[in-house]
């Protein structure tokens, strides 16, 4: 019984690594997307000669977007990534305590 439930709690410990990998590499990706964007801003003035209007088309709007959306990936991976690499850590740690406390019991009783 207590395999099983090891091996269970690591199966949840390996999905939350590999779900905040993924939100990560997504959000690298989008910073990636958000460097590029920030690295080319040549800002275009439409001018309308009937209108007298002037309008710059500038890539501010979607940057901000790109932002918006990367932060919040790369917050929610790290915080995966490393609650699943924790609990796994944590579960070796505790099977080698008892572990050692069994070892210990038995050379008592020998």
């Amino acid at each position: 019984m207590q395999w099983v439930e090891r091996q269970h709690f690591n199966h949840g410990s390996s999905l939350m690594r590999g779900w905040g990998a993924l939100l990560l590499l997504i959000a690298c990706a989008l910073w990636v997307w958000l460097g590029f964007l920030i690295w080319d801003t040549e800002d275009t003035l439409y001018c309308f000669r009937a209108y007298s209007y002037c309008k710059m088309d500038t890539t501010l709007p979607k940057q901000l977007t790109l932002l918006g959306i990367s932060a919040p990936l790369s917050v929610a991976g790290t915080g995966l990534l490393v609650a699943g690499s924790v609990r796994r850590q944590t579960s070796a740690h505790v099977l080698r305590v008892i572990e050692m406390q069994q070892s210990e019991e038995r050379a008592r009783n020998r």
